[in-house]
């Protein structure tokens, strides 16, 4: 990674790009743009239908060819700190510190750089570029441009890099990444008449929106199965004014991780018949993410084939590796299970989600020299079979 190009990633980091700063991610979408002025792109800026939400930035590779298949490289602007004051941004023994250094700014920059590196080789074609603006928060609610997205794209590259690591790696070894949990989120609320602790000594006069949630934590958790990788966590409960007092009014939010499709399907058929326990009580469930699982399809184990081939080319080992968390891989596999897709193909990094974030400087050019190959080989690979 030349000084230039790490001096644009640091002006790239020192824009603030929390999801909620929708101005700062328009500067963020400009700066994208103008890194591709000289490239032959049509941008695309599609509204969220949260006014408050940034939109969705998609450029497409003036070249086409409709008997080709549509390649989409994904990456997110935003970042998950609200504020990045407190940041000290510098570069120390081959790190880059900053907010958003490999979740995922740099990631965004090594598309930037493929695009132009395939540009240079005269292979940019039917290539999209999809820039979310809200990942860190998972509002896929209000894009529902994401779905047609989904819907056009055959094979799907994102570039998220691998994160928490406490040690330089080798960075001619590299894991992507076919097979992703997906994850629900969800508010579960409470109304209820409520009243004086002391006053009400009978039964039928006791409702309370906690006890209500009580038992109905007790049902969500029962959901969850340790043997097929469905996991479930209440991570907030909220609610009641004091001791003395039925609660008139509490909420819980919860989520759920899980590996299959089968049983993404369960949770979210079980979470859809919820009623109260008291019928006393009124409840209502709002979803809140949604992020199916990534399954190792056949079409994902044919596109790693494709990286490892494209790796050994450029003199990278590539591995595999399963995540738990999830991405816009998730979001967009959701919409469209048939499409090849993997992801992992950013820089390396550690501390990402804290004060002390920082990339692997190194890890950077070897990313861009694989996803150019990769692309490349895709490109060819439907070429000889047509």
């Amino acid at each position: 990674m030349d000084k230039q190009l790490l001096e644009k990633l640091i002006e790239l980091l020192k824009i603030d790009t929390f999801a909620q700063k929708r101005n700062n991610l328009l500067g963020a979408q400009n700066f994208v743009k103008e890194y591709l002025s000289s490239i032959p792109i049509t941008w695309e800026i599609l509204d969220s239908i949260n006014p408050e939400l940034a939109p969705i930035l998609l450029g497409k590779s003036k070249l086409w060819n409709s008997n080709k298949p549509t390649i989409t490289l994904s990456c997110h602007l935003d970042i998950v700190f609200p504020n990045i004051d407190d940041f000290d941004i510098r570069v120390e023994r081959e790190k880059l510190y900053g907010p958003g250094a490999v979740d995922m700014k740099a990631g965004v920059l090594v598309i930037l750089e493929v695009v132009k590196e395939l540009q240079n080789l005269g292979n940019l074609s039917n290539l999209q570029i999809l820039l979310t603006s809200d990942e860190e928060q998972y509002q896929t609610r209000y894009y529902p441009q994401l779905k047609n997205i989904a819907l056009s794209t055959d094979y799907l590259l994102v570039y998220e890099g691998a994160g928490s690591l406490t040690q330089e790696p080798n960075f001619q070894i590299k894991n992507l990444v076919i097979k992703r949990k997906g994850i629900l989120g969800y508010k579960l609320s409470a109304k209820a008449s409520g009243g004086h602790s002391g006053g009400l000594a009978k039964e039928e006069e006791r409702h309370s929106a906690i006890h209500e949630l009580i038992k109905q934590s007790e049902k969500i958790l029962s959901l969850a199965d340790f043997s097929k990788g469905t996991t479930i966590n209440i991570g907030k409960f909220n609610g009641g004014r004091a001791l003395n007092i039925l609660a008139e009014e509490a909420e819980i939010q919860f989520d759920a991780r899980i590996v299959s499709a089968d049983e993404f399907r369960r949770i979210k058929y079980a979470l859809s018949r919820l009623t109260p326990i008291d019928p006393k009580v009124e409840i209502h469930l709002e979803q809140l993410l949604e992020g199916s699982p990534v399954e190792a399809t056949q079409a994902n184990i044919n596109l790693l084939e494709l990286g490892k081939a494209a790796g050994d080319k450029v003199g990278i080992q590539i591995g595999i590796e399963d995540k738990s968390g999830a991405s816009d891989m998730n979001r967009l596999v959701g919409f469209n299970p048939k499409m090849a897709s993997i992801d992992y193909l950013g820089p390396s990094g550690g501390g990402e989600h804290s004060s002390g974030e920082f990339l692997y400087i190194k890890s950077f050019d070897p990313c861009v020299t694989l996803s150019v190959e990769l692309i490349s080989s895709i490109l060819r690979t439907i070429d000889n079979k047509s």
